[in-house]
This record gives C-alpha cells, sequence and structure tokens, in this order.
C-alpha cells in the first residue's frame, strides 16, 4: 500500500513540477507584458498627449491571468496566507489529520470554484472586450486554469498528509515550506 502511494505521489510530483514551471514562466512573460504595456500608455498619454486604450486592460488582463498561474506555486511552497498557530498546536499524526481535514474542505472549494469558473468562461466567449477585440472568455480562462492547478496541488498535498498519517517517519510539509522552517529555526 505504502509503495502505492509513494509512486501515486511521485506521480503528482512531477505533474505539479511542470505545471509549476511552465506558471512560472508564463507569469514571467505576463509581467514583461504588463509592464511594457504600462510603459507604452504612459508614453502614449504623457509624450504624444494621444492615450490608447487597449493598453491598461492589456495590463490588467496580464496580471489577472498572471496571478492565477502563480497561485498553484504559492499553494504548493506554503507561500499563501495561513494561520499556523492552530496547526502548531498539533504534532505528528494529529497534525497530519488536521491537513486532511483542511485539504478536503479546500478541494471541494477548488471543486466548486472550478465548475463556476468554467460556466464563466462559457458566458465570455458570448461577449467581445472592445479594445482588445478578443472573446473576454480568453481572459476569464485564467480562472480554471489556476483553480485546476491549484486542485492537482491539493491532491498532491493531501496525499503526503495520509502518508505522514501512515508513517510519520514521512515529510508533512512541502520541502520548499519545510527548508524556510529549518532556516528560521537557526536564525
Amino acid at each position: 500500500m505504502q509503495t502505492g502511494l509513494n509512486r501515486l505521489i511521485a506521480g503528482f510530483e512531477r505533474v505539479n513540477d511542470v505545471t509549476c514551471w511552465v506558471g512560472r514562466q508564463l507569469a514571467w512573460l505576463l509581467v514583461v507584458l504588463m509592464t511594457a504595456a504600462v510603459l507604452l500608455q504612459v508614453f502614449y498619454r504623457y509624450v504624444l498627449v494621444n492615450p490608447i486604450g487597449w493598453s491598461e486592460e492589456l495590463a490588467i488582463y496580464s496580471m489577472i491571468w498572471m496571478t492565477f498561474l502563480v497561485a498553484p506555486i504559492a499553494y504548493r511552497s506554503g507561500a499563501n496566507v495561513a494561520i499556523e498557530v492552530v496547526r502548531d498546536l498539533f504534532v505528528g499524526r494529529w497534525q497530519a489529520a488536521l491537513q486532511i481535514v483542511l485539504n478536503l474542505l479546500v478541494l471541494v472549494l477548488l471543486i466548486v470554484l472550478l465548475r463556476h469558473s468554467i460556466t464563466y468562461v462559457g458566458r465570455g466567449m458570448g461577449s467581445l472586450v472592445p479594445s482588445l477585440g478578443v472573446q473576454a472568455g480568453w481572459f476569464y480562462l485564467s480562472m480554471p486554469v489556476g483553480i485546476a492547478g491549484m486542485l492537482l496541488v491539493a491532491v498532491e498535498i493531501l496525499l503526503k498528509a495520509v502518508r505522514h498519517l501512515m508513517d510519520p517517519s514521512q515529510p508533512l510539509l512541502m520541502p520548499t515550506h519545510e527548508a524556510e522552517i529549518a532556516a528560521s529555526e537557526y536564525e
């Protein structure tokens, strides 16, 4: 049973490694695009005194896409907002049990959000962003993409918590978060 669980976790780790890497690369490109759009807008507005309408929306939609692309990375690395005081009240298997309950709740929430975001994308395909000449649904697609990435990460974290519950010698937290905790202990 443990070997099968380890293989399943390893599979999710590989998928999430690739997903997070791609998300990080696309996020960097979107930051560059967003910055260029804002600088272009400033140049046109203040130097040429002829503002362009599409650059602001392009910057906004780039920022939204970037946010959803890095959300799984933040979740996986423990960089999202967390109330660690409650988690730190528990140790060992109890902490793993708490992690399981919390991740099951997160999974349910993400599934509901994914369902609604897909509906939102469908509705957006029926409307046009006039300044960019693109269907709004393409911009709204960032929601289900980011939520799906977070779902994959949630499953990985849940499986690791189950493994830790079965074998407390196995790590509970993500490696990056564990490294941060270890580093802070020596400061």
